[in-house]
């Protein structure tokens, strides 16, 4: 996965945490609060699962020195 494509799927999991937050405050209910887990706990996926694959690989993620 590129780093822009990865960027812009992070992006929107924030977007989407917060839109759910958002939907919690607005109809006066706890449950997209339970929901709102699901994105946030994809974004640290995102981050790792890159630099991971290409250590399995033997090369350096990208960017890295």
């Amino acid at each position: 996965m590129s780093e822009r494509r990865r960027l812009a799927a992070i992006v929107v999991l924030f977007l989407i945490g917060f839109g759910l937050i958002g939907l919690a405050s607005q109809v006066d209910s706890t449950w997209p609060l339970f929901v709102t887990v699901i994105p946030y706990s994809m974004i640290p996926w995102l981050v790792v699962s890159e630099d991971a694959g290409a250590s399995r690989a033997g090369t350096t993620p990208e960017g890295a020195p």
